[in-house]
């Protein structure tokens, strides 16, 4: 008896998630198509920009799903509080908290694919898609990746192999290190090979710093060094900054890497030990937004249409989106622990959840 329940009350949930999910995929899919169509222009036409939106798709319903499970929770299960099958369930004695987990392990059933999408899927497309609309609109070369980018600027050949966001106090500003200029003549015949540490732009000019150059010559092969040098190049500051992947769309195992890399040169990496530890705890602001829905669900929802759940529902996961946004600014600017400030409002989220789930009816 008790499985069948945790079978019935789980699939209703699993439905409602999915169903939910499709609509809001869809509804800001829409949004984002709008977007897309005003940028169009003589190179980036209608396919490209719907191409462009196939392509950042599933790192939008990934990001959405949380709220999207939320939402489904509320609808399947509450649909049958609706009917009054809940309060048959628990007549039968069947408590509140054994109907939530059904319900959380329904979801999860949706979950664990989603998380596999976040991390194999989204993070490649939605590369592919920053650096097709680049080259589209701009006219120029890019290539980028969790690995760094390559530009093509002339007869030069760029590889920044790690740009690098980094966070002061708050503020996100681009730093690019571990620079590679490959110069090719004319003719096709590679030149030199410039590797410098990091590039900087002044306002004015883009500047290489701890440089050192290989000159290829008909009679062999030079090396110079430099403490610092200008670089000439049309490459734009701005064009740079967009091309860069924010730490946001890498895969767990690109930000491992470049969290490896920041600690061993000694540079700060709070922004990407803030994403690394969202994707981390993914599932569980998953569970934590579907246990907060249960407590309304049981306690109320019979009474309550499916405008008033959908209501609840979003300001619920609003409110936790806030918050939760709130305090890594917070942690950011006073330099608290971004895996601290991520679990608060999950942790308060779940507590407060069984402890409404706890008291009686």
């Amino acid at each position: 008896m008790i499985k069948l329940v945790d079978l019935y009350i789980g699939r209703a949930a699993l439905l409602g998630t999915f169903v939910v999910w499709c609509a809001l995929t869809v509804l800001f899919v829409l949004i984002n198509l709008l977007d897309e169509l005003r940028a169009v222009e003589n190179d980036y036409g209608t396919l490209d920009a719907l191409w462009v939106l196939a392509l950042t798709t599933p790192r939008l319903a990934y990001q959405i799903f949380p709220v999207s499970a939320l939402l489904g929770a509320l609808l399947g299960v509450g649909g049958l509080a609706a009917a009054n099958e809940l309060v048959a369930f628990r007549t039968s004695g069947i408590s509140r908290i054994r109907l939530a987990v059904a319900a959380l392990a329904g979801t999860m059933l949706l979950t664990i694919p989603v998380m596999i999408m976040g991390e194999w899927v989204a993070p490649a497309s939605e590369q592919q898609a920053n650096a097709f609309r680049l080259n589209e609109l701009v006219g120029q070369a890019i290539i980028g990746g969790p690995r760094g980018m390559w530009i093509r600027d002339g007869s030069d050949f760029v590889n920044i192999q790690r740009p690098i966001l980094l966070a002061d106090r708050g503020q996100q500003s681009v730093d690019f290190k571990n620079v590679v200029i490959y110069r090719f003549s004319s003719e096709a015949y590679l030149q030199s090979i410039t590797r410098a540490e990091s590039a900087t732009h002044d306002g004015e000019s883009w500047n290489l710093e701890q440089v050192s150059r290989v000159n290829f010559s008909g009679t062999g092969a030079s090396t110079t060094r430099e403490e610092v040098t200008k670089w000439s190049t049309e490459v734009r500051p701005e064009l740079l900054d967009s091309a860069v992947t924010r730490p946001k769309l890498l895969s767990l195992r690109s930000l491992l890497e470049y969290l490896e890399y920041l600690e061993e040169n000694g540079l700060d990496d709070t922004a990407y030990l803030s994403v690394l530890w969202e994707k981390v705890l993914f599932p569980f602001t998953v569970l934590a937004l579907v246990l907060a829905g249960m407590p309304f669900v049981f306690g109320q929802a019979r009474s309550h249409n499916t405008g008033v759940r959908l209501f609840f529902g979003m300001t619920l996961g609003g409110v936790f989106m806030i918050v939760s946004r709130a305090l890594q600014k917070m942690g950011a600017v006073y330099e608290f622990s971004p895996l601290l400030m991520i679990s608060i409002p999950i942790l308060l989220l779940v507590l407060t959840s069984v402890i409404l789930l706890r008291r009686s009816v």
